[in-house]
């Protein structure tokens, strides 16, 4: 039986280390998921700063941007209270 050539050059990626787990990890679980990137040898240190950083910046925005909508919507519903 002959196998690809390819396949025995390739190694095979663990599930933990997948560039998919990460990026689903990160979608639901947002900062928290940063572990994941960190302990994966295939990215440098500068790839796992500007990263984390990014993630970082994108919840906090998203953490301002939902105190902003509750603060108008509390707002609205003091305004239009008896």
């Amino acid at each position: 039986m002959e196998t690809h050539p390819k396949s025995r050059d390739t190694k095979k990626i663990k599930m933990i280390d997948s560039l998919w787990l990460f990026i689903t990890a990160t979608a639901f679980l947002g900062p928290f998921a940063l572990p994941l990137l960190w302990r994966n040898p295939r990215y440098s240190k500068k790839t796992k700063v500007s990263a984390s950083v990014f993630i970082i910046l994108l919840t906090l925005g998203l953490l301002y941007l939902m105190f902003v909508v509750l603060a108008d919507f509390v707002k609205a519903i003091q305004e239009n209270s008896p």
